[in-house]
Parts: structure tokens; sequence; C-alpha cells
């Protein structure tokens, strides 16, 4: 019967030991890699330390996580007031332009959350006249002597620009932010399925080709990066359809981003190389009269303008555009990769949600300046001249890219504190079970009378294990009344023996996990990264549109 009552004792102490160690361990779902992740840390010292939150280099990039986030806190909120001011904020585009690709995608999103206002006219300073009344004239005296007026890029633009659209009108960029709009199914998926399929390298991860070549493995993901960037915004300003409320969405955050950390590598690839774009032409950042319609604001700008560029400067490189395009093989890649960037500009004249396409074009042309500032001979840099579109969208697709990492951080203390808090929940259900437990067989009666029987016969115990340590010569008889000496020992002992027990214990959850968890976890990403770049076989016209001369 005592063997009995010590059994249950032991029981009930084994499933608050279990209780623990689950959750200790429980985080490894967040924090455990798949065998390809694994694989691609073993390329670089990138440490993942859980909740998408990574330190070490950033592949392709000369810079690491951390520095990309100081950088980042020095640069957010300068950032913020200088897309608020007036050069900034008002953003000429034309929203209406017809997609080239697909008859059906005129069909433009009717919802309130899609649309975006004209801004009024008498908020926009009156030297933007002038300057677009100047070159209509300019345009209608040359157009019998030449098509240039047909033209809208040059030969080292990375996009197509709206510059003689019809359809052009100004918007007010911080009264229409990015955000969930509804927008979302096949007409959104078919967009981002053209968009990635005109990166005709293929997905590196699946082409043998792509991964040997720096300039079209970066390429991709310029454009994942992107894509990451897009979707933190939209999962973070999310409508609560049923109750009306716009909040952050952890869940749509997670299965879009928070499992795919190459996705989040990527976003920050794509800082680095615009901190690299904004340090490289500085001086004409800084020299550039920032038309506001008002001194005090051209001065403010200026001011909030050489901030940004100094703290820029202060950093080594963060991107060698030197390895790129430098070897025979490669010389002409560029071409190929400018062409394809100007089909996914095109592409943004597809998107059927006002707001969506506003920003998409926004950040497309903003990546599109970055890459042309870039790749510019250093002699072309010297004479370089941006239009207002290109300097606008740069610092408003840069500054979407540092919110974006603000709102990241956010998300890794949501995800943090739900699991925290759904542990505790787990904790203390298991309590609450060997509560019950222990009530239904009476375990708190068989404890009492377990310790009762324990101080009963520890003289007993403490006499015979004095003995055996005489025996061993390890005690002597002066020691014999040093009991807290027996103890001691006792106590090592028994602590010596539990860690063992939990050791054995966590190593038996760990086989569990990898055997069963892990590799059912990993089954589902690969499913879904399969579904996420499965081309539908309709998009064949992109890539057939014929490339420019």
């Amino acid at each position: 019967m005592r063997f009995k009552y010590i059994s249950l004792l032991f029981g009930v102490s084994f499933l608050t030991i279990s209780k623990e160690l689950f959750y200790t361990n429980a985080e490894k779902i967040n924090t455990d890699k798949s065998p390809a992740d694994q694989q691609s840390e073993l390329r670089s010292d990138k440490k993942d330390l859980g909740y998408c939150c990574f330190q070490g280099t950033i592949s392709d990039s000369c810079c690491e996580y951390e520095s990309v986030e100081t950088m980042n806190k020095e640069l957010s909120s300068t950032l913020n007031e200088l897309v608020q001011t007036t050069f900034f904020r008002y953003y000429k585009v034309d929203l209406w332009k017809e997609c080239p690709f697909w008859p059906d995608a005129g069909l433009l999103c009717t919802s309130e959350r899609c649309s975006v206002p004209s801004v009024e006219k008498n908020k926009i300073p009156e030297e933007w006249s002038m300057e677009s009344l100047s070159k209509v004239e300019k345009s209608s005296i040359f157009s019998s002597l030449s098509s240039l007026n047909a033209c809208d890029y040059s030969s080292k633009d990375f996009c197509i620009f709206d510059e003689e659209s019809e359809g052009l009108r100004y918007v007010d960029l911080p009264t229409n932010p990015e955000r969930f709009t509804g927008y979302q199914g096949e007409p959104a998926n078919r967009v981002w399925a053209s968009i990635y399929k005109e990166n005709c390298f293929g997905v590196p991860s699946h082409n043998k080709e792509a991964e040997s070549c720096s300039e079209k493995r970066v390429f991709f993901k310029l454009i994942s990066g992107l894509h990451t960037s897009i979707s933190t915004h939209v999962c973070y300003d999310w409508l609560d359809v049923k109750s009306g409320v716009w909040s952050p969405n952890l869940d749509c955050f997670i299965w879009k981003i928070g499992k795919f950390p190459d996705r989040i590598e990527n976003l920050y690839l794509n800082y680095a190389i615009y901190i690299r774009a904004i340090s490289k032409i500085s001086n004409y950042l800084e020299k550039y009269h920032y038309c506001n319609g008002s001194e005090e604001e051209d001065l403010k700008v200026t001011k909030l303008m050489k901030k940004v560029t100094s703290i820029a400067n202060q950093y080594p490189p963060t991107f060698d555009e030197s390895k790129f395009f430098s070897s025979s093989e490669t010389r002409d890649l560029i071409d190929d990769i400018r062409f394809q960037f100007r089909n996914v500009s095109r592409i943004m004249d597809c998107v059927s949600c006002e707001k969506c396409r506003l920003w998409g074009k926004i950040q497309i042309t903003g990546l599109g300046t970055a890459l042309k500032i870039l790749f510019s001979l250093d002699k072309e840099i010297d004479g370089i001249s941006l239009k207002r579109t290109e300097i606008v969208s740069l610092i408003n697709a840069f500054a979407k890219l540092s919110s974006s990492l603000n709102v990241i951080d956010e998300f890794r203390d949501m995800w943090r504190k739900r699991d925290e808090k759904g542990m505790k929940l787990v904790k203390r259900k298991i309590e609450e079970i060997a509560s019950t437990i222990s009530d239904k067989l009476k375990l708190n009666d068989y404890t009492i009378k377990a310790k009762s029987f324990t101080i009963s016969k520890f003289d007993y115990v403490l006499t015979k294990i004095q003995e055996f340590l005489k025996d061993q010569n390890l005690m002597d008889d002066s020691d014999n009344d040093d009991r807290n000496r027996v103890i001691l020992l006792i106590g090592g002992a028994f602590i010596t023996i539990l860690i063992g027990v939990l050791l054995v214990l966590r190593l038996i959850y760990n086989i569990i996990y990898e055997k069963f968890i892990h590799k059912h976890q990993h089954h589902h990403t690969k499913h879904h990264l399969h579904h996420h770049h499965k081309q539908p076989h309709h998009l064949k016209n992109v890539t057939a549109f014929k490339k420019e001369n």
C-alpha cells in the first residue's frame, strides 16, 4: 500500500516537472529552422534569434542586420517628417492608365477603401504648374521634328513614367496610406504572379543558373523585398470587416512574412540598397532645389535631407555595386534587367485598386531610381539629373521600408507576447488537470502521509547514510554530529538525479518534435512556397511583350 502511495506522489511530481519542461521548449516552434534554412545559415554568419529576428551579415550586401536597425533608428523620424512636407507629399500620377497585358484588368475596384481623391489645385505650388506648362510647350514645338515626346524613359531608366499621360493628377500621399483595402484573391495574385514571372531567371532556390549568378539572384531578392514591405503594411493596417476597426493583424503577418526568413532578409537587402544609393548621390540631393511654395519650408526640407545624407554617409558602404555586371558574361545583362524592370512598372497599371496601384507605382519607381543610381558610372553620377517623380518616389519608398522595419519590430513583440500568454494558459490548464487528478485520487492525503513517513524515518535513513560514508572513509567518528554535511551530500545527489531526468525528458521531446511536429511544418512551408510561385498559364502575354529599341 505504501508503494502505491509513493508511486502516485511521484506521478504528480512528474506531471509538474513536465509542464515546466513543455513551457520552456514550446518556443522551439518559432525558433527552429527548416533544413533549407540551416543550409542557408552555413553559407553565412546569420543567426536566427526567433520571431523573425536575425543577426549577422545580410547576404549579397556589405552590412549586417544590426547595422540596418541602428541606421533606421536614426533615420526613421527624419524620413517620416520629410514625407509630410509639400514637396514629397503631393505626387503626380495617372491611376487610370489602361493595362497593356490583360483586357479585363480595366475594371477598377469600386470600394471607398480603394479610391484615391485628387488634390485641390490651390494646394499645389504655382511653380509646379509653370514647370508642367513649359514641358508641354517644349513638346509641341519639337513634336513635328521627332518622336521623343512619345518616349517616356531614357536608356538608363529602370521604369516607365507617366510624364506624358493625359490622366495625370496630384494625390496626397499621407492622407492615402498603404493599408488593407480588400484587394486580394485572383486579381491580386495574377499581378504578383506576373511580376515574379518577369524574373525569367527563376526563383534562386529552384534554379541553379540563377543561384550561381549574383545579378539574377539580387534581382529576385529586390522584388521579394518589395513584396514583403507591401505585405507588412497591409497586415499592420488591417480592417476587421465585422467590427470596422483598423488594427494590426498578427496572423496575417505570421503567414505572409514571419514564417519566411528569406523574405525578411530581402527587405533588409532593399534597405541596404537604398542607403547606398542615397549616399552615392548625397551631394546632388543636398544641393537640389526643393520647391515647396514657401522659403521656410524649402529650408526645412533641405535641412532634413542633409540629415538623411549625413547619416547615410556615416556608415561604411552597405552595398558594393562594383561586383555586379562587371564580368564579360554579365556586362550586357543589365540591359535585360532594365527591360524586365520596366515591364514590372507596366504591370502596376494592371492593379485594379487605385490605392494599391498608387503605392505600387511609387515603390517600383523608387526602387528603379535606386538601381539607376547604383549602376550609373562614376562620371555619370557627377552629372546625374533626376525627375521630381524619381526623387519623390525614392524618398517615399525608402520611408516605407523604414516604416516596415518598425512595424516588423512591433509584430515581433506582439508575436512573443501572444506565445507567452498561450504558454501561460497551457501551464494553467496542466495545473488544473493535475489538481483534478490529485483531488480524485486523494493524492493530497497520500502526500501528507508520505511526508509523515519520511520525517519519521529521516533519522534512521540519516544514520544509515553516515555509517555508509564511514565505511567508505568519507567520514570519521569526529563527524558524527555533522548532519549538515550529510544533508548537503544527499541534496547534491538528488539534484544531480533530477537534472539527469530532465535532460532525458528534453531529449525525448526533441525526438518527438523533429519526427512529427517539425517535419509536418516543413512540409506545409514547402507546399506554401510552391503554391506562391505557381504561374498561371494566362500570363504568357506579359513576357511576350516586345522589347523596346
